[in-house]
């Protein structure tokens, strides 16, 4: 190659080094490659990590303050075309191009980025030319133990890296390596096979090209950020097996879901149907004779009627839907559906002609999720709660209102100063249902402590209740026309046996006849994924007519009068369960009285008032049955080890 050629390779880098540097001093930001010098002269410890293949676009800087202001931040060449730094930079280019550069450059690795020692001309004319990788000698500089984000992160990443060799894969949060490791079938720990390594970075580095071709590094999301919420609609199979035509499809159709993702807010709740205040019931108010339209809806159980209380409530929920809506709807159920096979059924649903489609259980949801972005003009809702989804909307009911009553009920009967209270999981909602109860319990009798319990831990609590002389017990809520074994609030009699008093009732038909008549007069309310901004989760309570109070004929006429009393003021508003003084277990002062708690306070309450005695479970000590259900939406659940797959 002649000079002349090969000068003309570095005028063309100067002109995109010069335009880099207009664009940076443009926008306010630094433009010259980045400086390691100060980090290097402190005293940090030094681990030589030996010759090795790195991503070239992680070589970001210099070692040298002296040597940055030759380069703009890509490494593309600053000076002109008449100094000995353009014949070296030629010199080099040309050798590349004839006989390849084969000398490793020198350069020290900090918090994931490399600095070159030796070198910096041979990362411009490699970056330049297009390389993906250069040869380096690398020295990892430790960073001091901090508390910081990045430093936490960083450490997350090198036992990552023991396990896969692998650069260039970066978090903005922690959890994240853990998170993708797993997505692999890894288990903690363990060493990914060389040939594996070679595969995994191969198409990292295609997924990685299709994310910024596509507009990625303007969502403020890393690649890594974007694999793992990726990794939430396909495979580790799918990854590795994909084309890079695949990528960019499947990255267009989950855009949104990563957009959403880098939102301040990502979720917006609905707290109550659109336009409707204070306790309404449809009933045959609800018929829309006005509508020609029959919307057609599907729902999915992962269970059965015969089986599963929770199912025939929301079956029952689907039936009424049909009965108070009329021909304005039709609806398909598909029973027992095992979520590792979940997609197909969900599929058929849609080839069904099904518009709306309701998937009845947390275990549902990913499923859930894979199907909805092939099919953006369907409306799908899972029955779960915080999902940061905007292809699958989010539904649940509010019932620490009832809760609140049904403590005010207890507290009220109690004659011995302990109240039983038996705990689902330790799931988002679940600790704003105890707190409330206990606080409910409270407001009649200031003396009142609840003993809190759990189903999903082994042992006989209510053989334990009874050998305390425990009397009053809050244990399953009433969700199906006979709640045998669901017991809401009941009394333990002489001869040992459960008297139902009160419990919450789950009105499931009265959501769905919301959802689906808002849906019939203006779509618009129940926006399809592209049209949304935002993940959607429907949170109602009380005041919509989705949760009610089931009152036993046992129940005493002055307590009965007092939880109608309650439940008027929470319809209304005038009621709020946790605008008051509240203190959790560890003494602090969670609310002084004067103001309310937000949703999102009350959502994410991982914590136990003074009141309650017990604690949350850990993951490891759960039956594995609830396992599933806590992993997905337990109130620390980013704090559970991510469950291995198998690729």
């Amino acid at each position: 190659m002649a000079n002349a050629e090969a000068m003309q390779y570095y005028q063309a880098a100067l002109k995109q080094g010069q335009r880099e540097y207009r664009s940076c001093v443009h926008r306010g930001q630094y433009p010259y490659i980045q400086s390691l010098q100060q980090m290097r002269q402190a005293h940090l410890s030094q681990l030589a990590l030996g010759p090795m293949e790195i991503p070239i676009y992680l070589v970001v800087g210099s070692t040298q303050d002296a040597r940055c202001n030759s380069f703009s931040p890509g490494f593309y060449p600053l000076l002109g075309a008449d100094t000995e730094f353009a014949t070296k930079w030629t010199n080099l280019c040309r050798a590349q191009l004839t006989e390849g550069i084969h000398d490793p450059i020198k350069c020290y690795e900090y918090l994931g980025r490399f600095y070159v020692e030796e070198g910096n001309k041979r990362v411009s004319v490699l970056k330049f030319l297009g390389s993906a990788t250069v040869r380096a000698e690398v020295i990892r500089l430790m960073p001091e133990a901090s508390d910081s984000l990045t430093v936490k992160i960083y450490m997350e990443f090198l036992e990552f890296y023991r396990c896969s060799k692998c650069w260039g894969v970066h978090f903005s949060e922690l959890g994240g390596y853990a998170g993708l490791h797993a997505a692999f079938g890894f288990h903690p720990g363990q060493e990914w096979p060389e040939d594996f390594q070679k595969k995994f970075r191969r198409h990292y580095f295609e997924f990685r090209d299709s994310f910024y071709r596509l507009g990625g590094g303007g969502l403020g999301l890393t690649t890594g950020d974007a694999l793992l919420r990726w990794l939430s609609f396909h495979s580790g199979a799918d990854f590795l097996s994909m084309e890079t035509d695949g990528y960019r499809q499947t990255l267009t159709a989950v855009w949104k879901e990563l957009c959403v993702s880098t939102e301040p807010e990502p979720i917006a709740v609905s707290l109550a149907p659109m336009g409707e205040g204070g306790d309404r019931r449809v009933g045959a108010s609800g018929l829309l004779p006005f509508t020609k339209k029959k919307l057609r809806c599907a729902f999915l159980f992962q269970k059965n009627p015969e089986t599963s209380a929770w199912t025939a409530s929301h079956d029952r929920g689907r039936t009424y839907l049909e009965e108070v809506l009329g021909d304005s709807v039709s609806t398909k159920a598909y029973y027992d559906v095992d979520p590792q096979k979940a997609d197909a059924v969900i599929e058929s649903a849609v080839a069904d002609g099904a518009e709306l489609i309701f998937t009845t259980a947390v275990g549902l949801i990913d499923a859930t999720l894979r199907v909805a972005v092939k099919y953006p003009k369907v409306r799908f809702m899972n029955c779960s709660i915080d999902q940061p989804y905007v292809n699958v909307k989010a539904y649940y009911c509010r019932v620490y209102e009832a809760k609140f009553i049904t403590g005010a009920i207890a507290g009220a009967l109690c004659k011995t100063g302990k109240i039983g209270y038996v705990g689902s999981y330790p799931i988002l909602g679940v600790p704003a249902s105890i707190n409330a109860f206990a606080l409910g319990a409270a407001l009649t009798n200031p003396a009142a402590r609840i003993d809190l319990r759990w189903h999903c831990l082994p042992g006989d609590y209510m053989a334990q209740f009874r050998e305390q002389g425990i009397q009053l017990v809050s244990d399953r809520d009433y969700i199906a026309e006979q709640p045998e074994g669901a017991y809401g609030l009941a009394r333990f009699g002489a001869d040992g046996k459960l008297t139902l008093l009160a419990s919450p009732s789950w009105l499931w038909g009265e959501f769905y006849v919301r959802i689906v008549r808002e849906l019939l007069q203006d779509p618009k309310r129940i926006p399809l994924a592209e049209d949304s901004n935002r993940a959607i989760n429907y949170w109602w309570g009380m005041n919509s007519g989705v949760v009610d109070l089931h009152f036993s004929p046992d129940l005493p006429e002055g307590v009965h009068t007092l939880a109608q009393i309650l439940q008027g003021g929470i319809r209304s508003g005038a009621l709020q369960p946790f605008r008051r003084l509240i203190r959790a277990q560890d003494g602090r002062v969670v609310n002084d009285g004067s103001r309310s708690l937000t949703m999102e306070e009350i959502l994410k309450m991982d914590w136990l008032c003074d009141r309650v005695d017990g604690r949350l479970p850990a993951y490891g000590e759960l039956l594995p049955a609830a396992r599933p259900t806590v992993r997905r939406l337990g109130v620390n659940r980013k704090l559970i080890p991510p469950e291995e797959a198998s690729v």
